[in-house]
């Protein structure tokens, strides 16, 4: 130990204290994975007797160090977990030695506040959740629920419903997880919209896979991130800021269409089909199918995002479902039919190229003719 950390420690003071802690944190902390299990002991006991003298500055600046260490002190990152929230922050929401038998520890004397900040972490067993819902408030319910890191137990999740009958953003982030069980699926139907519910009962039946579950979940955050640039009625500009977004166009299409902006979602796609605005929409509602068909290709329309276009036209237009059944198979049969040309015209090239290559090499040299 330095001169001056000896002298800070036989001065006794309040002050020398704080400065003690403040120094050796410094010291300690800046290579703590270079220490050895006895410095790391010794480390931690001085800490803790210090802890209480130290300033919550001291205190954070120490948190933030020793958070993404794998050898912090477990005593020590217990201690910190404790502190106020602006200090337990860090070491709440991601160091690695808390086990989660710590967390379960920890969970019964922490505040609301740190337990939205525990409710992110994505290493949380069911058992802390378990916990965490139990004793948490509407906010921290509605981060357990939006937490699509982790599994939430089937007694959390219907507990979590009865706080969502009256709790929409509650009730929309938990209607949006993929661990869902048909019981919780069952109980979440009266509270949901009919969307939901057919997305619900989906599940129930087991026809939702886990790419469809993620897609609903990035469309709910382009929604709110790009909730004001999607109010634009210029659809030239909109997908400017939509590409500098990284909206693909099937995204921007349902969130157009979920909006019932049927006439916007055909300039979308007039523009990035290469289909003149007037052709289209008088095929779109005079029902000339296969231009609908080869801008919706050229435009890269993926086949469920077809199937939402043409049901929300059936609906502007009052017009049968069987007809939109119709023009959506026909579309998959173009996808397909499109898929099976180019991998054709492909296997002719690849063949030419081989072709040719043969017939160089058989072809003998006229130097090497023998003229007799």
């Amino acid at each position: 130990m330095s001169s001056s950390l000896i002298k800070l420690a036989q001065e006794g003071t309040d002050e020398a204290h704080k400065q003690l802690f403040a120094q050796i944190s410094d010291l300690v902390a800046a290579d703590l994975d270079q220490r050895s299990d006895n410095e790391l002991a010794l480390f931690a006991e001085v800490m803790l007797q210090l802890y209480g003298l130290s300033s919550a500055k001291d205190r954070s600046r120490l948190a933030q160090k020793l958070a993404p260490q794998l050898n912090t002190p477990p005593q020590l990152a217990r201690r910190i977990a404790e502190d106020e929230v602006n200090v337990a922050m860090p070491v709440l929401a991601s160091c690695a030695v808390l086990s989660q038998e710590d967390l379960l520890d920890i969970v019964e004397r922490i505040s609301n506040a740190h337990l939205q900040v525990l409710a992110r972490r994505s290493d949380l067993s069911t058992q802390v959740s378990d916990e965490i819902a139990k004793k948490g408030d509407g906010p921290v319910h509605r981060i357990l629920a939006g937490n699509r890191e982790i599994k939430l137990s089937r007694e959390t999740m219907l507990a979590l419903v009865k706080y969502a009958a009256e709790d929409g953003v509650l009730l929309e982030d938990l209607a949006l997880r993929s661990d869902l069980t048909p019981t919780v699926c069952q109980a979440l139907l009266p509270l949901v919209n009919d969307d939901t519910r057919r997305r619900l009962r989906g599940i129930i039946e087991g026809s939702l896979n886990q790419e469809q579950l993620d897609q609903m979940a990035r469309l709910k955050v382009l929604r709110r991130e790009f909730g004001q640039a999607l109010e634009n009625t210029d659809m030239s500009m909109l997908w400017r800021e939509a590409e500098r977004a990284r909206i693909s166009v099937d995204e921007l299409m349902i969130l157009l269409l979920q909006d019932g902006r049927f006439n916007h979602a055909i300039e979308i796609l007039s523009a990035r089909g290469r289909t003149a605005l007037k052709s289209l929409k008088d095929a779109v509602f005079s029902g000339k199918k296969e231009l609908v068909l080869r801008t919706a290709s050229k435009a890269g329309l993926k086949a469920p995002t077809f199937a939402l276009f043409v049901k929300t036209r059936g609906e502007h237009m009052k017009i049968p479902s069987a007809q939109g059944s119709d023009w959506t198979s026909s579309y998959v049969k173009f996808l397909e039919a499109n898929n099976s040309a180019k991998q054709s015209r492909c296997g002719d090239f690849q063949a030419k190229r081989r072709d040719k290559k043969s017939d160089r090499e058989t072809r003998v040299p006229v130097s090497k003719v023998n003229p007799f």
